[in-house]
């Protein structure tokens, strides 16, 4: 397995990411693609698999005071594995890389554990995105 930072302007790689999120989010938890597919300018990354598939993604954005990371998803197939784990690690180590800024999400409910493991913590409310509750959080050092 390999993480890959991909270019927002790879049309073959954004495609491939844009596959996953659809099969994940669109197909799998009923979220509108305009929701998911916001077009919104970002750090976008592949999980490859041992044939070199795409099996996840990820994106991040920099929201000015903080780094914000979303759309995490993983093919079915290839969940409770542990990948979506390596990826988000892969990631948040890129990130420390170039800034000191404060790395939050939105997880949903059953993401929560992961995350969790990773050093983040929850704060805030309940509240929904795409009628799917979520909790913010935000990585401790």
């Amino acid at each position: 397995m390999k993480v890959v930072h991909i270019e927002f302007t790879d049309n073959i790689q954004m495609e491939k990411a844009k596959e996953i999120r659809y099969k994940v989010f669109v197909l799998g938890q009923n979220v509108p693609f305009e929701e998911d597919w916001d077009e919104e300018y970002s750090e976008n990354y592949l999980i490859l698999n041992d044939d070199n598939q795409a099996i996840g993604t990820m994106r991040y954005r920099d929201l000015g005071q903080k780094i914000k990371l979303e759309r995490v998803a993983v093919l079915e197939e290839y969940r409770n594995n542990g990948y979506a784990e390596m990826l988000v690690r892969e990631v948040i180590k890129d990130i420390k890389a170039i800034t000191t800024k404060p790395i939050t999400l939105n997880s949903q409910l059953p993401a929560i554990p992961l995350y969790a493991r990773i050093g983040f913590k929850q704060y805030g409310e309940l509240f929904y995105e795409a009628e799917i509750p979520h909790y913010a959080m935000q990585l401790e050092d």
